[in-house]
């Protein structure tokens, strides 16, 4: 009776999850007969004996024994000592995982049921584990999981043009003696090489030699292993004689590892009284050192949010007097520029920041705008953009902003930055701080507003229901604004 209601159930399921489709449940029905009946025909005596043998299996669906005893191959002494396993735990009263594990997805259903109806609506099979899993690690929030439901789908179609793709090269590799268990690493060598079967085999043998070399530090004897230890780490092993020891050291308030207090104790000459005053030392230590780390994390949070952030050309604050730029901070944010460092071309560079600052405060008319470098010899203003070098007064440009800082009143005055360490320094002078690449961007919105390119992306619809996940996302080509401006050849 409880193994109809079982059936009953299932075919109802069966039937709202395709939405009353008699067709498709009859394909799939079809699909898992094909699975199982050979399995049926090969091993169906053999099971029923075993279910008579064992009676705890008698709750087990037919279908997954049958499996089991395909993944032995049919040995029989080892299917009977698994399932002896089974049933010594079952007879010792230890807790079964696969109940304990159907429990806790039956909770996971009542938490989220609303979620899961939603997703089921969307076309996606709840009942299967994995789907329950993604539900409680994002705490039901069903755009997340349709999103990675989305980006997998996606993937797999990627995959399977590929695999059309290079079907002529996966069969030439195959036919030239190259094996793998994974053909999806095939294919994805192949869509980074190309197509050339010749770099494919390169990487192969690249990863393959790699992976000799991983396995081969690994494999060690216990020899040379014990040969590595340190003379202390073989006399720090503990004995019934260094029990004493240990509780008098635990009374005098020394605790930890046992293995770390008695290399405390052994460095102070077994002496209880030194290890005291120095496992006090190590503490004090210690608890400075995590209230500084603490005290960075807090330091970070607040520059973090001491940034402005320009999502348009009017975000500008008002009334800025005076802005400093870091010019060698600047140097690395676009491409173009970096190349021209990277190719000893750092005059280029700097004569290619100074003329997009002089255009862009064109259109800002601050008063000051200064743009400093460690070391440059091109002192000469380009129109209203002041050129500076922190040498030789200054070892560098933050030492120099920082003296500025110091001697000015700085709540009109924006500094252009991304160094951390300057930027705590400034924050307290009562600077306002923005990252070169937001004051580039803020140039070809003022500038080139065509160069603004908005990306909107819709996930996810349906044809039951529409989940909509739209992504909106800025991006600038800077390359090109260099290049319009400051004339660098790309």
């Amino acid at each position: 009776m409880a193994s109809n209601q079982e059936d009953y159930f299932e075919q109802l399921e069966s039937l709202q999850e395709h939405s009353q489709d008699v067709d498709k449940i009859f394909d799939c029905v079809q699909l898992s007969m094909e699975k199982s009946d050979p399995l049926e025909v090969r091993y169906g005596t053999l099971l029923t004996t075993l279910q008579q043998e064992y009676p705890t299996i008698q709750s087990v669906k037919r279908s997954r024994l049958l499996r089991m005893i395909h993944r032995f191959g049919g040995d029989v002494e080892r299917i009977r000592k698994n399932l002896q396993k089974h049933q010594e735990k079952q007879n010792a009263g230890k807790p079964d995982l696969n109940a304990a594990r159907h429990q806790h997805q039956e909770e996971i259903k009542a938490k989220y049921a609303s979620q899961l109806v939603e997703l089921k609506a969307a076309g996606i099979n709840t009942n299967n584990p994995c789907v329950q899993q993604q539900l409680e690690k994002y705490h039901g929030d069903t755009n997340k999981i349709l999103e990675k439901i989305k980006h997998r789908e996606e993937k797999k179609d990627h995959i399977t043009q590929l695999d059309a793709r290079y079907s002529s090269q996966l069969a030439q590799l195959e036919s030239d003696g190259v094996k793998t268990k994974n053909k999806r690493l095939l294919i994805e060598l192949l869509e980074k090489a190309n197509g050339e079967i010749d770099v494919v085999k390169q990487l192969l043998t690249e990863r393959k030699e790699q992976k000799d070399q991983i396995m081969s530090s690994t494999t060690n004897t216990v020899e040379e292993y014990d040969e590595k230890l340190s003379s202390s780490k073989k006399h720090l092993e503990i004995n019934i004689d260094d029990i004493d020891q240990l509780r008098q050291l635990r009374n005098a308030g020394v605790h930890g590892n046992p293995m770390k207090i008695f290399a405390l104790f052994h460095e102070c000459n077994q002496s209880i009284e030194r290890t005291v005053v120095r496992y006090k030392q190590v503490q004090e230590q210690r608890e400075k050192e995590s209230e500084k780390r603490t005290q960075q994390r807090i330091t970070l949070a607040e520059i973090h949010n001491a940034y402005l952030t320009l999502n348009n050309q009017n975000d500008w604050p008002n009334n800025i007097q005076k802005v400093y730029l870091d010019g060698n901070n600047m140097m690395f944010v676009i491409d173009s520029l970096r190349r021209l460092c990277l190719n000893q071309s750092s005059k280029e560079a700097e004569r290619a920041i100074a003329e997009i600052a002089a255009t862009w405060n064109k259109q800002m008319l601050i008063p000051h705008v200064e743009l400093i470098f460690d070391f440059t010899q091109q002192l000469e203003p380009i129109d209203s953009i002041k050129v500076s070098s922190a040498r030789p007064t200054y070892k560098t440009t933050d030492e120099m902003l920082i003296d500025i800082a110091q001697r000015s009143q700085n709540y009109h005055t924006i500094v252009v930055t991304s160094d951390r360490g300057l930027s705590i320094h400034l924050t307290r002078q009562g600077c306002q701080l923005l990252k070169p690449y937001q004051w580039f961007a803020h140039c070809a919105m003022l500038l080139t507003p065509d160069l603004i390119m908005n990306e909107n992306k819709i996930d996810m619809t349906s044809t039951t229901t529409t989940t909509t996940i739209t992504k909106n996302k800025i991006r600038y080509d800077l390359n090109e604004l260099a290049r319009r401006i400051a004339k660098i050849d790309l």
